[in-house]
């Protein structure tokens, strides 16, 4: 029987980084005896899941030179978890406050957003990767940091990580979170009531400012000028600024110009919507943070139909309790597909990159291995930066993902891609009426 770090390193490589993060590192060898490994699994619905799904892979990685596997026994670490919505425990005496957890109340950061609770994945890592390096080195490495993505990819959430990762390392450190909405209307307040000294002293003397959807100060003229002032003041103090938005700094119309170069000093990046891997992982999560368990089969049934974001899963699985509560009922697929319909009908599913490449295929007159292919003829170029582009605009994916998708090309090859499209159809009427059409056409095709 092979080591369990050399099952790790085979295991990584045969299923892939992303499935080999999410549901092989956690597990724990809790020991080995008479041939048999015993593993640890964080939960019940952790367990099922890989037994149904990766068991035969850790067999095989387990397997010695005389292809002998040995017996895997998964178990639960901790004890099973209870039925779906079980009674809660009752509730333990609160200690006394610790100086962090008042600091990030006084902060306004959202407790149960953490990094601990923040399930990593393809579409979300390089910016959990930024923010755990500013929260531990605050003002020092990406400053400003923007982080960018359609509602509920968990922008919010990975912000207000970093507020709590700060005062946990110094409970100290003076950390403002906040809206733009709730900046611009403290500004008004202080306008108002003749208070601007108060308001530049709550925005201009702290470690850390953090303000979320900061393309709705745009086309506010005064808001943006006090931005200005307050940004400027805090990244000539190398203080830490932290900003999310649903758009790219350039695509944030009404925004001065000097507010968007000032964005894009630091580092900028994207969040996009989860994979179904990662998917599952929120599942579990969100689950577990619940107190109740989900079968596996109904896990997978969410995950694959709710794709648009974090919070289309939490709604899926807090109505599936409520019902499930309220008839006293065992949450079967059955149950699960009833219960969920409504929030289905109406729901047009997102295209894959496979629709996109079979349509811009179809059109050019090419067989998906082409436009996968090294090769770089011009006949194959074109399509395959047409299909890139058309990938990235139309499906929740990232930048690697795509790359990934299109014969193994690094990201930097796709944004290239998705830059020289977007210069050329603004200079060529033809190129643009035919990415026009295959946008019409990937979107009205059946999905794959």
């Amino acid at each position: 029987m092979r080591s369990w770090q050399h099952a790790q390193r085979e295991l990584r490589e045969s299923l892939g980084n992303g499935t080999y993060e999410t549901w092989i590192k956690p597990l724990r060898v809790a020991s080995i005896a008479d041939g048999r490994v015993f593993l640890d699994a964080p939960s019940k619905f952790f367990r099922d899941w890989v037994e149904r799904r990766h068991l035969t892979a850790l067999r095989a990685a387990l397997c010695d030179e005389t292809d002998t596997s040995p017996e895997i026994v998964l178990q639960v670490s901790k004890g099973a978890q209870g039925e779906l919505f079980a009674p809660e425990e009752p509730p333990e005496t609160p200690a006394k406050e610790s100086k962090p957890t008042v600091a990030a109340r006084l902060a306004q950061l959202v407790p149960r957003y953490t990094f601990e609770n923040f399930v990593v994945g393809p579409s979300n890592q390089l910016a959990h990767a930024a923010a755990r390096a500013i929260a531990n080195n605050p003002g020092a490495v990406y400053n400003p940091v923007f982080i960018y993505g359609t509602t509920g990819v968990g922008k919010t959430h990975l912000v207000n990580a970093i507020g709590h990762a700060v005062l946990e390392k110094n409970a100290s450190a003076k950390i403002v979170y906040l809206s733009s909405e709730a900046f611009v209307n403290e500004l008004i307040s202080c306008l108002r009531h003749q208070r601007m000294e108060e308001f530049k002293k709550r925005f201009r003397k702290v470690d850390v400012l953090i303000v979320d959807d900061v393309q709705f100060l745009a086309g506010r003229e005064r808001t943006q000028e006090e931005f200005f002032h307050t940004f400027n003041t805090l990244h000539e103090a190398r203080r830490q600024i932290v900003l999310t938005s649903d758009k790219f700094p350039k695509d944030i119309p009404d925004l001065e110009e000097r507010l968007r170069n000032r964005f894009e000093w630091g580092l900028t990046v994207d969040i996009q919507a989860p994979d179904t891997e990662t998917r599952l992982a929120i599942i579990q999560q969100k689950a577990e943070a619940e107190g109740y368990s989900i079968s596996p089969d109904v896990a997978a049934y969410i995950a694959e139909e709710m794709v648009s974001n974090v919070r289309e899963l939490e709604g899926a699985l807090t109505r599936l309790g409520a019902h499930a509560s309220l008839s006293h009922s065992v949450v079967t697929l059955d149950f699960a597909k009833d219960v969920l319909r409504p929030l289905l009908s109406h729901r047009i599913k997102e295209p894959s990159i496979e629709d996109v490449q079979r349509t811009v295929c179809e059109h050019f007159g090419l067989t998906i291995a082409e436009l996968k292919s090294k090769r770089r003829t011009q006949n194959l170029v074109v399509p395959r930066q047409i299909a890139m582009f058309l990938s990235r605009k139309l499906v929740s994916a990232s930048f690697p993902v795509i790359g990934e998708q299109f014969g193994g090309r690094d990201h930097s090859t796709v944004i290239h891609a998705q830059t020289t499209i977007n210069q050329r159809q603004a200079a060529d009427p033809n190129l643009r009426a035919t990415i026009e059409r295959l946008e019409r056409s990937v979107t009205t095709r059946k999905p794959s």
